[in-house]
């Protein structure tokens, strides 16, 4: 009777540890293969990683050589503004402030000198009343005003250097533009401010220029 009891405890026991292996073993299975999942997961998002990785490189060496060729094309733009030289070189061959500078210059001397001389012979009253002499002030007179419209000419060779600065900057300044904006920088400018300081103070008033004369 012992023996009978005894063997059935051990088959109990037998059946309690076939139970527990098994429930070991599906657990060790359910583990391996949420390994091979989360193993298979992580080798696809790896994947995934390097392929965004790739991509982004790809678009920053791209965005590199279009950053580079923008800021070539702003150089050439302000190469072609030259502020100094006679436009007899390459260097010098756009467009030349300073000659803008210079012409302006002898032009308004130019007709202010024309001008005295004008202003001298006409105060010659005596002069006037003698016909011959008449004649020399009025001959005078009429080579001072035409070297006046001579120096006029002046306005139109100055008015196409300056259009074609102009273009230059403006080209400069949308060029420069679109660079930033691609880069995700945003620049508020105060525009009253950047005006105050390119003038480099208060413009000399024309009441002022006529008070010199007076």
């Amino acid at each position: 009777m012992q023996n009978q009891d005894s063997n059935k405890k051990i088959a109990e026991k037998l059946m309690e540890t076939g139970t527990i292996q098994n429930d070991l073993d599906t657990t060790i299975l359910t583990m391996q293969n949420q390994l091979e999942t989360l193993q298979k997961f992580i080798s696809r998002r790896f994947d995934e990683l390097s392929m965004e990785v790739n991509a982004t490189s790809q678009q920053m060496d791209m965005t590199e050589g279009s950053i580079i060729s923008r800021f070539g094309e702003i150089m050439e733009a302000l190469s072609a503004i030259s502020f100094h030289g006679n436009a007899l070189t390459p260097a010098n061959a756009g467009v030349d402030l300073e000659a803008v500078i210079e012409t302006t210059e002898n032009a308004a001397n130019k007709i202010l000198d024309a001008a005295d001389r004008i202003a001298e012979r006409v105060e010659k009253e005596k002069d006037w009343d003698d016909e011959k002499s008449r004649a020399v002030l009025r001959e005078s007179i009429t080579k001072d005003v035409q070297d006046i419209l001579m120096a006029c000419t002046f306005q139109d060779l100055a008015g196409q250097r300056i259009r074609k600065t102009l273009e230059n900057l403006h080209t400069i300044e949308d060029r420069l533009g679109a660079t930033l904006e691609k880069l995700g920088v945003n620049i508020a400018v105060n525009q009253k401010e950047a005006t105050e300081k390119a003038v480099g103070g208060e413009l000399t008033s024309q009441n002022e220029i006529d008070n010199l004369f007076d």
